[in-house]
């Protein structure tokens, strides 16, 4: 006698939840490895930036329609960096001075993969920015349905709520104290407050190199090993 088929059903449920499976232990392997990222072009799966196609300034007026988009005037864009593989921003409140949130710009011909997460068909099109913003923000996150919208990815973060337990200082020197060991003579420039943790420039020689982040509750260092080499910024107020 032939052999049944399972029903559709239940081979659908299977699949689903494989594939939730293999979603959350890929960002937590991010989250648990990131630190040991550096900034190099190896990152964005060996493909080289092609002849950008859009400007600084361009890049500024398109993180300004997705602020327009939200429909929130407490939200406001601080600044616009431009790296070798994208640009990248920083919205804050009115109200708190808490900055609020960071997106992406990715340039035409560049590509990362975190985990299932491929921004390589996403160019010219602003993006949240993978990484702490993503997972240790407490209150824009994707863990928490915020400003960037909710996601399968938010079932990972370290559960904490409250004010943070590190300090700005305490960031700061937790920060160099990573640069010291993996980074020699790179210094650890300002502590910009987030949710949930600090976000510190990477400074060479006085000039900006690149960027990492600071739990504010434990202290993990996650490095944004998807810029690349550092071009030029925008303050917008």
């Amino acid at each position: 006698m032939q052999k049944s088929s399972p029903p559709r059903k239940t081979v659908w449920i299977a699949l689903a939840v494989v594939i939730i499976a293999v979603v959350v232990s890929g960002s937590a392997t991010v989250g648990l490895y990131a630190s040991r990222l550096t900034n190099t072009p190896g990152n964005t799966n060996g493909i080289s930036p092609v002849a950008q196609q859009m400007t600084i300034s361009q890049a500024v007026q398109a993180f300004k329609n997705y602020l327009g988009s939200l429909q929130n005037s407490n939200i406001a864009l601080h600044e616009v960096e431009e790296y070798q593989y994208n640009f990248y921003a920083s919205y804050y409140e009115k109200n708190t001075g808490t900055f609020a949130f960071q997106m992406l710009i990715w340039k035409q011909g560049s590509g990362y993969m975190m985990g299932m997460m491929n921004y390589a068909g996403s160019t010219g099109v602003a993006v949240p920015e993978m990484g702490p913003n993503m997972m240790w923000n407490t209150k824009y996150g994707m863990m928490n349905g915020g400003m960037m919208g909710g996601g399968m990815m938010g079932s990972y973060s370290h559960g904490a709520s409250g004010p943070m337990t590190i300090t700005t200082d305490q960031a700061s020197t937790i920060a160099q104290q990573y640069l010291d060991k993996g980074l020699p003579i790179k210094t650890a420039g300002d502590a910009d407050t987030f949710y949930g943790y600090y976000n510190i420039d990477v400074m060479s020689n006085g000039s900006p190199f690149g960027m990492l982040s600071v739990n504010g509750y434990t202290g993990q260092v996650w490095y944004h090993s998807w810029h690349g080499t550092y071009v030029q910024t925008v303050t917008i107020d």
